[in-house]
């Protein structure tokens, strides 16, 4: 009997949960489950918050690429029909928006008004910090013990505000 309720325990971490409808359909449209597969690497497995600032509810799912297994974000924003593929690259990649979010530990939603950023000289150096206003809510994403950044909408795109030195 033990060893049954191990095993459903084990199932029931790694189901990722439903997403909305919408998110659902919009995943299916975009043909998504071809190339991503849903999970839960991190909790939860699903972020829900207008990321873009248009008054409809986003929603951030946690993925693993199945060409590379590598790790990812996929963004869908309500009623637009692009999907935005965050991660799922290579650590290579100077862009931490399109390496492999592997070293990812947890994340959650960040909904204060502003945060800071490190900043870095052209030699990659540190060169100080700056403070950052959000007009919408942003995703931290981060290792326990060694931080991690926030990605943020700027009107346009996805960017990474790096927080760790």
């Amino acid at each position: 009997m033990l060893s049954f309720l191990f095993a459903l325990s084990l199932h029931t971490l790694a189901a990722p949960p439903e997403l909305p409808q919408w998110a659902r359909q919009h995943w299916q449209t975009a043909g998504l489950d071809k190339a991503y597969s849903r999970t839960t690497y991190v909790q939860p497995g699903f972020l829900v918050a207008d990321f873009n600032g248009d008054g409809k509810q986003d929603v951030a799912v946690l993925v693993v690429k199945k060409q590379n297994h590598s790790r990812g974000i996929v963004i869908l924003h309500q009623g637009t029909p692009q999907p935005y593929v965050l991660g799922t690259g290579s650590n290579l990649s100077k862009d931490m928006l399109q390496g492999d979010f592997e070293w990812a530990t947890y994340w959650h939603l960040y909904r204060k008004p502003t945060t800071f950023e490190v900043t870095f000289d052209k030699s990659g150096d540190i060169a100080g910090d700056r403070t950052v206003r959000l007009r919408h809510p942003t995703i931290e994403l981060g290792q326990e013990e060694s931080g991690g950044g926030m990605i943020y909408w700027n009107g346009q795109k996805y960017i990474w505000l790096h927080q760790t030195c």
